[in-house]
């Protein structure tokens, strides 16, 4: 079974209380949503909801409350109550199975906690909760006596006083969580950090220092409590980097007040995001960020990193940035990983690294829509591509000796890192890949039209141009250095 420990944020929820029934908790819910059907204070159509008060497993849950997320507590309809989760961290697993799996998985639960370092929180007032998918097949439609699949998320609270770091590596990463993305508009103040002027550790401070006396000026904000961080990245992305940060509110989606003066507007993406949850002072905020890319995404194979922009998130759990009770979110954006295609059951080992390929050796592919296709570990050797299309396509981690290249149209294209292998001469004498095999024949341009090219930050010795050595280079065997002695003199 899988845990993961996770941290939710504050949530509010209209139900109804029933007895522990499954037939009840259906009626419960129809009953729920005929009355917030259309309702403006919905926020999670997507799921339903089932709360356990957790002070009840000292003895026996007799109880159960059913219903749905909602944003505001303001306008509920009659017989509606309410209930209102603070953020805390929770041990979260997934139920998707028979019957007997979901018995299987609530017991090796409370295994779970008995053993390992989390005690769960049953005091009073604590609440647990199953989030059921609605889709594909809603299971509040099906009857209790009947239905025999299940698809929700487990939530079980944990007390407070548990040890707190999710990995010994990272004191105060209390929670990670991957949550469902969605579009935020943002007001605030943005600046372009470049740290040849400055550091993000002076700028962005001195940024939030500007913002939050001018925060009431904001009108049309979504939560009150609640600020956002948000960095924007230059591709490519990565360490020690310059970037844009935007400190800001979030404001409603139909926001169309003018802007306050020397305030910009900006919209975060709609991407499912890894939210981290770090508790502490502001001495050890990168330890996220080294979380996420040491731990988490190396160790998980269903997503891919966004590597454009990350937001933080702070609301009432925030107390300051010296402060080690201070808790924030970092949410780094993902998409969904694919799946790779299987094209035939036929494989090959690849002899050189061990590798199992589909074997598609000899094979004539001819009129094949690849578009958005991504290529992976692909054995080419000797293959013969005529009539095709890469416009905007991107290459990574090319091997290209004794390739023969025939009418290309190359406009736009970008050639970046080239290398070329430091040895005196060519040796074949392994299977060809990127070990002990080296290839230093020279590359021959031939009947190209290179017109307007730009060579930047270019190694061309024995070859030419502007910024680059250009040791050796001749043209119609005339060295350069020669006609430009004689051009300056002239």
């Amino acid at each position: 079974m899988k845990v993961e420990i996770v941290v939710r944020p504050e949530m509010k929820a209209a139900v109804l209380r029933v007895p522990r029934d499954g037939s009840r908790v259906r009626q419960a819910w129809k009953e729920v949503e005929e009355l917030l059907s259309g309702h403006p204070a919905v926020d999670d159509g997507e799921n339903g909801f089932v709360f356990i008060p957790e002070w009840q497993w000292a003895t026996e849950v007799t109880t159960l409350w059913v219903g749905m997320k909602v944003n505001t507590f303001e306008s509920l309809p009659e017989g509606l109550e309410t209930i209102e989760i603070p953020a805390k961290r929770f041990a979260k697993v997934t139920v998707r199975g028979d019957r007997s799996r979901m018995d299987e998985t609530y017991g090796n639960l409370f295994d779970w906690f008995s053993n390992g370092p989390y005690e769960r929180d049953v005091s009073e007032g604590s609440y647990g909760y199953e989030m059921n998918r609605l889709r594909p097949v809603n299971p509040f439609d099906i009857p209790a006596d009947e239905i025999d699949y299940f698809d929700f998320d487990i939530y079980a609270p944990i007390k407070e006083d548990a040890a707190d770091s999710l990995h010994p590596a990272y004191p105060g990463i209390i929670g990670a969580e991957v949550r469902k993305g969605r579009s935020r508009k943002m007001v605030g103040i943005e600046e372009y950090i470049d740290r040849k002027l400055t550091t993000p550790e002076e700028a962005i401070p001195r940024m939030w220092r500007t913002f939050m006396p001018r925060i009431g000026e904001i009108s049309g904000r979504r939560k009150q409590n609640e600020t956002i961080g948000f960095y924007w990245y230059e591709p490519p992305f990565g360490p020690g980097q310059d970037f844009v940060y935007f400190a800001g509110v979030e404001v409603e989606e139909d926001y169309a007040a003018p802007l306050p003066e020397g305030m910009s507007e900006r919209t975060i993406p709609d991407h499912d995001c890894l939210a981290v949850t770090y508790r502490g002072n502001m001495n050890g905020y990168v330890r996220v960020w080294d979380y996420f890319h040491g731990v988490w995404f190396p160790q998980q194979t269903d997503f891919d990193a966004v590597p454009d922009y990350e937001f933080e998130r702070y609301d009432g759990r925030f107390q300051g940035t010296g402060h080690a009770g201070s808790e924030f979110e970092l949410h780094f954006p993902l998409r969904k990983r694919q799946q790779d295609t299987r094209l035939t059951d036929k494989i090959v080992i690849d002899e050189k690294g061990g590798h199992v390929l589909q074997d598609l050796r000899g094979e004539r592919l001819r009129m094949v829509s690849l578009q958005g296709a991504t290529l992976h570990g692909i054995d080419m050797r000797d293959a013969r591509l005529r009539h095709v299309n890469f416009v905007n396509s991107e290459w990574e981690h090319i091997y290209f000796s004794n390739v023969r290249l025939n009418m290309l149209q190359m406009g736009g294209t970008v050639f970046e890192n080239i290398k070329r292998p430091d040895f005196e001469e060519s040796r074949f004498d392994v299977e060809p890949g990127t070990d002990g095999w080296v290839n230093v024949e020279p590359v021959i341009f031939r009947d190209s039209d290179l017109r307007t090219a730009r060579f930047e930050n270019c190694d061309l010795r024995d070859v030419d141009l502007k910024g680059c050595r250009i040791d050796g280079m001749k043209i119609d065997g005339i060295p350069v250095s020669e006609l430009l002695a004689r051009f300056r003199n002239n």
